[in-house]
């Protein structure tokens, strides 16, 4: 499964989370702005590594 998917379903996920009284998208964003985590580098890179290979390949099919 590549990141994307993962990246969309945890996404889906979280929305379905914030119809609860409790706002998780939003402390979730706030954890991520202020500490700036590891492993939010790591799938912000694995994304646009993805889509730079997509891009690539379809360049090559031409």
């Amino acid at each position: 499964m590549s990141t994307r998917a993962k990246c969309l379903i945890v996404l889906i996920g979280l929305m379905i989370l914030d119809i609860l009284p409790i706002p998780i998208v939003g402390l979730i964003g706030l954890y991520v702005i202020i500490k700036r985590p590891r492993w939010f580098l790591e799938v912000t890179n694995r994304l646009y590594d993805e889509g730079t290979k997509s891009a690539v390949s379809a360049e090559e099919e031409i």
